[in-house]
């Protein structure tokens, strides 16, 4: 039996996708999460994570870096990648998209986190809320095409669980949110209510982000 441990911080952030794609397969893992002093004053001096970052996954104690390599990973290990290569080419796509989109809203997550110290109602306004009319209008499209209430084909992929995490995190500091986009809101829903996910939701550790 593969073994695997998921190193991360005590967030959900670039960790969660991982985590939800564990609980979706019903495959256990080992799920160690680092507080940041613990990071900088212990775990990072040692120089044994790639990159020298989290998140970070081990199977069989091989180690692999970068949260999206990590869900496209287990993604196609666990069969919720797409069910074909074409299929699998446009959910990576979205992924890069979402990689592309993400810069417009870090600030605010750093801000929320302490690593920075920016107006967040500002930000709100003048970045994060222009790039995601911008964002959500291209997963409209997608979502619009599929008919299936998923982005692409008529499975659930990693790309749709980028894309609820953001909404699960942006909705807890701006209710709303998505009220302008209701194929985004049904599509958040739709995949929250997958049994194995909706569990991991639940039962999960509370985080700012």
């Amino acid at each position: 039996m593969v073994k695997y441990r998921l190193i991360y911080f005590n967030l959900r952030a670039r960790g969660e996708v991982a985590r939800q794609l564990f609980a979706l397969a019903g495959e256990p893992f080992e799920d160690v999460r680092v507080e940041f002093d613990d990071w900088f004053s212990i775990v990072k001096p040692l120089g044994d994570m790639p990159f020298d970052a989290l998140p970070v996954l081990e199977v069989d104690g091989e180690k692999i870096a970068q949260s999206i390599t990590i869900a496209r990973f287990l993604a196609r290990t666990f069969g919720f990648a797409g069910k074909s290569n074409y299929e699998q080419a446009v959910v990576d796509s979205v992924a890069d998209q979402y990689s592309d989109f993400f810069p417009n809203v870090r600030p605010f997550l750093l801000t929320l986190l302490g690593f920075a110290n920016h107006d967040l109602d500002t930000l709100l306004v003048e970045k994060v809320r222009p790039a995601r009319d911008e964002f959500f209008a291209q997963m409209t499209k997608l979502l619009l095409a599929s008919e299936s209430g998923f982005l692409v084909g008529h499975t659930v992929t990693y790309a749709d669980l980028l894309l609820a995490e953001h909404v699960s995190t942006f909705k807890q500091y701006d209710p709303h949110y998505v009220r302008d986009w209701p194929e985004i809101q049904e599509h958040w829903a739709k995949v929250r209510a997958i049994p194995n996910l909706s569990k991991w939701i639940n039962d999960r550790p509370e985080s700012v982000y």
